[in-house]
């Protein structure tokens, strides 16, 4: 990456009233990312009409979770909307190739060393929660212009 492309790149960091981190969005970053074989259970995932890739494929708000060596890693964010079928067998990415770089938009589950829910049944129920239709509305807001 050269330092004009660092120039144009931008992190916007979410933080909630007491100050945590809860969502990033990053946009014109350089792209590198690993993927691995998991088990995809989707909870929700809708349309981000605001943003589609360099190729002309669409993205999807997600709300799910990987089972990965038999760990549960959760994750709220916006994908290629293929990475939300049923059939998804790899973690994939949240990087979004897009004509400035890629970009990145998700909520934040801070311990890796811990689940950020304890059961899939405590992520459904956090679904009811006014926290996670804010940060739902603020991932199906972005638009790439």
């Amino acid at each position: 990456m050269t330092e004009k492309d660092k120039a144009g790149s931008v992190v916007a960091v979410v933080a909630d009233s007491s100050g945590s981190e809860v969502a990033r969005v990053l946009s014109g970053m350089y792209g590198d990312a690993a993927a691995g074989p998991a088990k995809r259970t989707v909870l929700e995932h809708t349309p981000v009409p605001g943003i589609t890739d360099k190729a002309g494929k669409t993205t999807e708000f997600g709300f799910g979770y990987d089972v990965i060596a038999g760990s549960l890693h959760y994750f709220m964010d916006v994908r290629l909307a293929h990475e939300f079928l049923p059939s998804q067998d790899n973690s994939g990415t949240n990087q979004v190739l897009l004509p400035n770089g890629v970009t990145s938009a998700f909520v934040v589950f801070d311990d890796e060393k811990k689940p950020a829910f304890a059961t899939p049944d405590a992520a459904k129920a956090w679904m009811a929660t006014t926290k996670f239709r804010q940060l739902k509305a603020l991932l199906l807001s972005l638009a790439y212009k």
